[in-house]
């Protein structure tokens, strides 16, 4: 098989986080438009779309992804599972109507963790999907704990693990693409910062912040953070805008985008 790339689609991008499960419907039609001119060009993918304004507000509310905290816990589970359900099932239309050969992957049937870490993966379905010329689909996700009850994994985290199980298992990841509101990580002075690396990180960490809307799984400092703990153990990053016309495609082919690469 050809070398895998790893998609992630931001929940901001697709989804107004300061307005309660409202749907983004131009931008997500646009993603959807440029994941299939990226699947016309052969390569296996994986694509990845965040909770938005759906996972996070049950989350905020219930508080999973810091385990079973109380009574009101199990309901929480429910609600956070059934909004993350709930968005996929539209991200999946807008694929099915651009005409894109996806199936979707729910993370809480194939990942468990164990004290808020990484437990283990079961990928053989998702292996078949990709030998099948097909994408997978999955999303961030409440993951049920070993220790602690519950969790919740971010869209980048649930790639993230993908990624190094797949690469364990011998098939070479490419990189993994991040696409969200803007043409990748911008320096204190609004600038694209064209290549970020444990070396010089620390010089940008107060530029990141946080997120805007709710959001518990923490932003672009999060998303720089996982970008740099996989390029560490083999997985380059790029961020990029996903609404920029033909920026996604054209970054899976392999061209010269607007956007802060992510290297170890």
């Amino acid at each position: 098989m050809q070398p895998i790339t790893l998609i992630k689609i931001g929940g901001s991008l697709i989804t107004d986080k300061n307005k309660p499960y409202t749907v983004r419907s131009e931008a997500l039609a646009t993603i959807a438009q440029e994941v299939k001119k990226a699947m016309n060009l052969g390569k296996p993918l994986i694509l990845g779309h965040g909770a938005g304004s759906f996972g996070h507000i049950p989350a905020k509310k219930y508080q999973t992804h810091k385990g079973l905290l109380n009574e009101q816990s199990r309901q929480g589970i429910v609600e956070v599972a059934a909004a993350a359900r709930r968005l996929n099932a539209i991200v999946m239309q807008a694929l099915f109507d651009a005409q894109v050969q996806a199936v979707a992957v729910s993370p809480l049937s194939m990942m468990t963790a164990t004290n808020f870490a990484f437990g283990d993966i079961f990928t053989e379905p998702l292996e078949q999907l990709l030998q099948l010329g097909l994408l997978p689909v999955v999303y961030g996700d409440q993951i049920f704990d070993a220790e602690v009850g519950c969790t919740i994994f971010s869209t980048e985290k649930v790639l993230a693990h993908l990624g190094l199980t797949l690469q364990s298992k011998g098939y070479e990841i490419e990189r993994i693409i991040h696409c969200g509101q803007t043409n990748g990580v911008y320096d204190a002075s609004g600038d694209t910062i064209p290549l970020i690396s444990p070396a010089n990180v620390d010089q940008f960490r107060t530029a990141l912040g946080g997120s805007s809307g709710v959001d518990v799984t923490g932003g672009m400092l999060h998303k720089v953070e996982e970008t740099l703990a996989l390029a560490k153990q083999g997985i380059s990053g790029l961020i990029i805008d996903g609404i920029e016309y033909g920026s996604l495609s054209q970054a899976v082919a392999g061209k010269s985008v607007l956007g802060t690469r992510g290297e170890k």
